[in-house]
């Protein structure tokens, strides 16, 4: 039997409802430490998305998936960081791509939905 292990995350409000984490809070969630945080952030694998006035870093809640993704390139299928840093970008783009041909496809099926009488 597996031991579950659940943590709760401190959420900073900034405006417009953004969330935001600690490095602390997200390595605690992701289960890492957060020194390999840092080296993510300085192979540019994540992003900070603000720092504090004492200069610590916010993470958006996306980067906890994100680190996961990471992790499972990492870990389970043995890819370098310079190839999970490739593989993120072709993912990302790929779903860009994805996303505009949906958008295309709307489009279409609403152009195609007008009638002239």
């Amino acid at each position: 039997m597996t031991e579950r292990r659940f943590f709760m995350l401190q959420v900073k409000r900034g405006g417009e409802f953004s969330a935001s984490y600690t490095m602390t809070e997200v390595a605690t969630h992701a289960g890492v430490h957060p020194e390999l945080l840092e080296r993510f952030v300085r192979l540019g694998l994540i992003e900070f998305r603000e720092t504090t006035g004492n200069g610590e870093w916010l993470f958006g809640p996306d980067v906890i998936p994100a680190i996961r993704r990471i992790l499972r390139l990492r870990n389970d299928l043995g890819v370098n960081y310079a190839g999970v840093g490739v593989i993120l970008e072709l993912l990302s783009r790929v779903e860009a791509l994805e996303s505009r041909v949906r958008e295309l496809e709307h489009a279409r099926s609403c152009e195609s939905s007008i009638t002239i009488e």
